[in-house]
């Protein structure tokens, strides 16, 4: 009976190694992570891409629970996808401010060619 129940025991404890199977994930992989989120925040996603810059977040803080849990391929996949969140949200955010400086200069276009037509109109006699 002890043996069998050890046998059981063993094979529990076989499988349990067998479903958290994937090597854990490296501390190098959270801290590049972490700077692809700082990365969008400095970009400016917290207000143009504030979706994306969540679900980053969201995925990194779950990717370190399924860390702790052993549970190294999940979390290596929430990693992958907080990644993915993160330099999206960073894309949009960029994007985002070079349509704004591109329309800044468009309205500073149009403001001088109106000078110029007005300096233009004034100097014919």
């Amino acid at each position: 009976m002890k043996a069998a129940l050890a046998a059981t025991l063993l094979t529990t404890v076989f499988l349990a190694n067998c479903a958290s199977s994937g090597s854990p994930v490296g501390p190098a992989r959270i801290t590049e992570t972490e700077a692809a989120i700082r990365a969008a925040e400095n970009a400016g996603a917290a207000t143009s891409a504030a979706d994306l810059l969540g679900r980053s977040k969201t995925a990194l803080a779950a990717a370190r629970q399924a860390a702790s849990r052993g549970n190294n391929e999940e979390a290596e996949r929430l990693i992958a996808e907080a990644g993915a969140f993160a330099t999206a949200a960073e894309a949009r955010a960029r994007a985002e401010a070079v349509k704004s400086q591109a329309a800044d200069m468009r309205r500073q276009a149009d403001e001088l060619e109106s000078k110029a037509k007005q300096l233009q109109e004034r100097a014919r006699p």
